[in-house]
């Protein structure tokens, strides 16, 4: 669907039904005033790409599988908040929400390249230069307390949340520029920006529209991603937990309001890795790798009810939907683990060791050894020669086409040289003959 001269491309999040990191500090800033000296900076957005509605025929008669269009995956990320709480509008974040969304970012931060969450699919989407990798870092957030520009949208009275303040996108772009200038935030091509709104405070694609932030089944939804004219990538996510609309009945593993907004930020941060510009991993209805599997959600991990889990990132529980995997062909909440086992032979001081791996769907990209002794090596098969004997943690990490890691370790003993060894050393070619199976002097366990 086509609005804002631009393509709208819905991203599914049924709005009407009811269902290591980097250090950083959250910067607290003061009201600001004159925002609009931006307001002509990235005003409309080159392709709106929501979190929304779509009826379910449409997406039961949909291709299986995204297919790629051509255009370029983020081969990392880093994530950036920002909360919106207009001072002077009564609008606020419930306790808790702001401490749990930047939790959250943070854990994602923390488990890259693991395969032991759904973020670990999205490198299963790749473009020439390689895979649209789990490899995120958390900025920081800014909480900003900037007073709210008049309202030029408004929500559908019947349809929508009982809200007054409606800004549009234009709008909200504005805001975020602004903040990104104010405090000197960084706008590479892999910063992400998420604008988090409280209670209260609605969005619309522009001043006609009906597509809004809540507004229904029809046409609502619960966050959309863009980006600006300048290249800024972003979402926005308005609070979800409204009865009625978005993932506001499913389980609140945290016990908090901001829980059903995690899934709408998984869900987006997901998309803006695999198809940022909207032009790699989409289908000609716009439907990209989360809005495929919209309603599927993994099984549960633990906890009963309302408290109920289906994903464990750095620790910390989640109730988050689940990503379209290339491998399985299928909402998965994960991807399928690598396995990773060490060969060891050799004798005295020097060994062989050979890395074995399965990989799903995948392959192994490379080999980094870590052989106990301070020292490293690479490939599938390496020999390392140890300088005193004693036990060695021998460790292998494999980075797999999808940028995933996956680690096995092993302890080696290394004993001093038998005579057979020592003559060996002198004599290969007669050692060789003279070696029987028993002289492998290097053990394991």
């Amino acid at each position: 669907m086509r609005q804002l001269g631009a393509l709208l491309v819905l991203a599914l999040a049924l709005a009407g039904m009811a269902a290591p990191a980097a250090s950083a500090q959250t910067i607290v800033r003061a009201a600001d005033v004159g925002t609009g000296t931006l307001a002509q900076t990235g005003s409309q957005s080159p392709a709106l790409r929501q979190t929304g509605s779509q009826s379910l025929a449409a997406r039961s008669s949909r291709a299986e599988a995204v297919p790629y269009e051509g255009g370029p995956v983020l081969h990392s990320n880093r994530t950036h908040l920002i909360f919106w709480q207009p001072s002077g509008s009564g609008l606020s974040f419930d306790p808790g929400y702001i401490a749990l969304v930047e939790q959250f970012l943070t854990d994602v931060a923390a488990d890259s390249h693991s395969t032991a969450n759904e973020y670990g699919i999205t490198g299963q989407y790749r473009d020439d230069g390689g895979p649209a990798a789990y490899a995120s870092t958390y900025g920081g957030a800014v909480l900003d307390s900037d007073s709210l520009p008049p309202n030029e949208c408004l929500e559908p009275v019947l349809t929508g949340p009982p809200w007054t303040t409606c800004l549009t996108d234009a709008q909200l772009q504005t805001e975020l520029l602004h903040v990104i200038a104010t405090d000197h935030l960084p706008t590479g091509p892999t910063d992400i920006y998420f604008l988090m709104t409280p209670r209260g405070f609605g969005d619309c694609a522009d001043s006609g529209s009906s597509s809004c932030a809540l507004g229904g089944s029809a046409t609502g939804y619960c966050g959309y991603h863009s980006e600006t004219a300048s290249g800024v990538l972003y979402a926005v996510i308005p609070y979800n937990a409204m009865p009625g609309h978005c993932q506001s009945g499913n389980p609140r593993p945290n016990g908090s309001t901001a829980d059903p907004s995690l899934s709408t930020l998984s869900h987006e941060q997901a998309e803006i890795v695999t198809d940022p510009l909207g032009d790699a991993w989409v289908d000609s209805s716009g439907n990209e790798i989360a809005d495929v599997c919209i309603t599927s959600y993994g099984p549960t991990l633990g906890g009963t009810g309302d408290g109920a889990w289906d994903e464990t990132i750095d620790g910390h529980h989640y109730w988050l939907q689940e990503l379209y995997s290339r491998v399985q062909r299928a909402c998965e909440p994960r991807p399928q683990p690598d396995a990773v086992a060490i060969g060891v032979r050799g004798s005295g001081r020097t060994i062989q060791l050979t890395g074995n791996a399965r990989v799903p769907g995948g392959s192994v990209a490379s080999y980094s050894w870590s052989y106990g002794d301070g020292r490293r090596g690479h490939g599938h098969r390496t020999a390392h020669a140890y300088q005193r004997t004693g036990s060695y943690k021998v460790v292998l990490q494999i980075t797999d086409s999808a940028g995933n890691w996956a680690r096995a370790t092993r302890t080696v003993r290394v004993t001093p040289a038998s005579a057979r060894d020592r003559r060996h050393a002198r004599h290969p070619a007669r050692s060789r003959a003279a070696r029987s199976p028993g002289s492998d002097r290097t053990t394991s366990r």
